[in-house]
């Protein structure tokens, strides 16, 4: 046996070696992942609600990643009591276990938002549809505004997913991260998350509850959420009001600003909101938030009819 020979034996061996360790490393993680996920209690809420249904406007409220409906828990009274129809939707896969959360794909993720904008359509067909979207949310609101049969009045979006932060993914972006480890991964289908709880308001942050063990379906249609609404900043050409958190630390405000500026929206304004968080709908501001929300749609014509 040459030299030669005996080292690509050698290497090869190493190689298979390698790979068995590292498919018994992902087997182990795997298990040890859903053993934590199942004696883990606390979930994004995922009761569905409706506020004042008789009001003008509707405003669809939509939730974000791994969240619920209560994420508007404080914003939706506000903008009730303010006259408008409020309902907020809940998102396919969120609010339960890691299984159910297989399920969340950017199509079912479509089908809730066309769901509820018919039944809100059928409940008054001549009253006007807004949809207000927080992060996740407002990626799937401005998809949906998009759809033609959707006859969105306006647009609301609360620190919109445009493009996910950076800020604690080193080297490579999350979306590369995920990429890579979405295809090294065989056994590990539920990954721990380790996001922070962008709040500043120590209370609000201390009563937040999100999904901790999220499925990687739904990372996969996050990522699809936001390549799908990216390159058509310039498509909409309706009403738009946008909240951004400077200092957000889930999505890119920066990316945000730019998505902004490149839409043909009329009338368009957009907040920065320097006292908050990511979670804007629950953090300091709130109630300005919702006060500017409500002044932004009531100022605005309604559509002219079709």
């Amino acid at each position: 046996m040459t030299p030669l020979l005996r080292l690509g034996i050698g290497l090869a061996a190493a190689g298979g070696a390698l790979l068995v360790l590292w498919f018994a490393g992902d087997a182990l993680h795997a298990r040890h992942v859903r053993a934590r996920a199942a004696r883990h209690s606390g979930h994004a809420s995922a009761e569905p609600f409706a506020l004042n249904p008789d009001g003008s406007p509707a405003l669809l409220l939509v939730h974000g990643f791994a969240d619920g409906p209560a994420v508007f828990a404080k914003l939706a009274p506000l903008l009730a009591a303010d006259g408008f129809a409020v309902r907020a939707l809940h998102l396919t896969g969120f609010g339960g276990t890691p299984d159910q959360m297989a399920d969340a794909t950017l199509a079912a993720w479509r089908a809730d938002l066309d769901r509820e904008i018919a039944a809100l359509r059928a409940d008054n067909p001549a009253r006007p549809i807004w949809l207000v979207g927080h992060s996740l949310g407002g990626a799937l609101a401005y998809d949906a505004a998009l759809r033609p049969e959707s006859r969105i009045a306006g647009l609301v979006l609360l620190a919109p997913l445009v493009q996910v932060s950076r800020a604690r993914s080193p080297g490579l972006s999350p979306r590369q991260w995920f990429e890579l480890l979405d295809r090294l991964l065989v056994f590990t289908d539920v990954v721990e998350s380790r996001l922070p709880k962008d709040l500043r308001d120590p209370a609000a942050r201390a009563d937040y509850r999100t999904d901790k063990y999220i499925h990687r379906a739904a990372y996969r249609a996050l990522f699809a959420a936001g390549d799908a609404v990216r390159p058509r900043a310039a498509d909409w050409r309706g009403p738009l009001f946008m909240a951004i958190a400077p200092a957000d630390q889930i999505v890119d405000s920066a990316a945000t600003r730019f998505f902004f500026a490149a839409t043909n929206a009329a009338p368009a304004r957009l907040s920065e909101i320097h006292a908050a968080g990511h979670v804007l709908p629950l953090d300091y501001g709130h109630a300005k938030l919702a006060a500017k929300i409500a002044r932004f749609v009531r100022e605005t014509p309604p559509p002219a009819a079709p």
